[in-house]
């Protein structure tokens, strides 16, 4: 019998430790589940996505980064709105009740590059209405990371695509070709280069000697002095002239010049508006139609005249187109250079002295 009791009181400690652990445990979950724990009163909302993004029950809350409440349940509405294809129930802690407005930004995102999916309400502007208990808002799309990661496969092929177009670039720098490849690979313009650089220098350096023209001209103070003189003149110029000494000063000084220019304008003006008027021979030539008849019939004169002529008409006509005439001057002359001729050959012939007395 006393075996019996003893093992009746083990037991007894054992269901008291057990009884004791699960106060404790349950002591944990309160205290790690903090506002949302099992004892905190909440309210529930429905928060419409396009998609769930891995959503599971029982996942947080988050208003403004800060742990309001969990997710409840997550299912698939059916309805014909793509924006309305899944439906989350929010419970959320009554005391936060005031804070989500319809206007607040609800958007499912992920902890970490792959960790659990939450649910994130960001507050809006404050104009909004509150959403009641049992009331529905409208989710907003965001990039899952899952989908980013799985866009990459896209950048991985053009960056593969680029990198090929890079390898073969760079394979004909590598071979000459081209503007670029030529100036990696060609030592001509290197060549070239050095040639240019060593013409500077030697420029410099001829600069520096004082050899050459542009040597001279940076050491030889020749041309300074020059300058310098030429300016002081130009000085002595302009004192002269400001002063009202020489030629140049009374040009720029004396107003006799411009008077006696005024004059002669006015005296052409008037000489202008006589001829203008047809007075004097210079206006009536300008003005009488008289002459300039008779400088036409004169024309037309000589125009005729100049036609008879060219037609062999009239005297000076066949003087200038009648072939005869040269014909018997040429032959003329023939004649008479014969008889020079015969004359020079025997004078006595043509020269008989006779002498009679009676």
């Amino acid at each position: 019998m006393a075996r019996r009791q003893s093992l009746s009181w083990v037991e007894l400690r054992v269901g008291i430790l057990v009884i004791a652990s699960f106060g404790l445990l349950a002591t944990a979950i309160i205290v790690i589940g903090g506002e949302t724990g099992l004892f905190t009163r909440t309210y529930a909302i429905t928060a419409y996505f396009a998609s769930a993004n891995g959503m599971n029950n029982g996942a947080e809350v988050w208003l403004d980064g800060v742990t309001v409440g969990n997710v409840g349940s997550v299912q698939v509405t059916g309805r014909s709105d793509p924006d309305q294809a899944v439906a989350v129930e929010l419970n959320i802690d009554e005391r936060f009740s005031d804070m989500i407005l319809d206007d607040a930004i609800v958007a499912i995102k992920t902890v970490g590059l792959l960790g659990d999916s939450y649910v994130d309400v960001t507050r809006g502007d404050g104009n909004g209405n509150v959403v009641p208990p049992g009331g529905t808002i409208q989710g907003s799309g965001s990039g899952d990371i899952r989908e980013l990661i799985t866009g990459t496969n896209d950048v991985i092929a053009n960056l593969e695509i680029l990198s090929d177009e890079v390898g073969i670039i760079t394979g004909r720098l590598r071979d000459g070709e081209g503007t670029l490849g030529r100036m990696l690979t060609d030592t001509a313009i290197f060549d070239n280069a050095n040639a240019a650089v060593l013409e500077v220098n030697e420029l410099v350096r001829d600069a520096r000697t004082g050899e050459g023209t542009v040597g001279r001209l940076m050491s030889d103070s020749e041309l300074y002095d020059r300058m310098t003189e030429m300016l002081e003149r130009f000085e002595s110029i302009a004192d002269t002239v400001e002063n009202g000494e020489g030629t140049l000063a009374k040009l720029l000084n004396d107003s006799t010049i411009y008077d006696e220019a005024a004059d002669m304008v006015a005296r052409a003006n008037g000489l202008i508006g006589r001829i203008e008027s047809g007075e004097g021979t210079l206006g009536k030539l300008s003005s009488d139609d008289a002459l300039y008849d008779s400088l036409l019939t004169a024309v037309d004169e000589i125009t005729t005249m100049v036609s008879n002529v060219a037609n062999s008409e009239g005297t000076l006509g066949k003087l200038i187109n009648e072939p005869s005439l040269h014909d018997n001057l040429n032959l003329t002359i023939s004649e008479v250079l014969k008889l020079v001729y015969d004359f020079r050959q025997d004078p006595g012939k043509f020269l008989t002295i006779n002498f009679r007395l009676f």
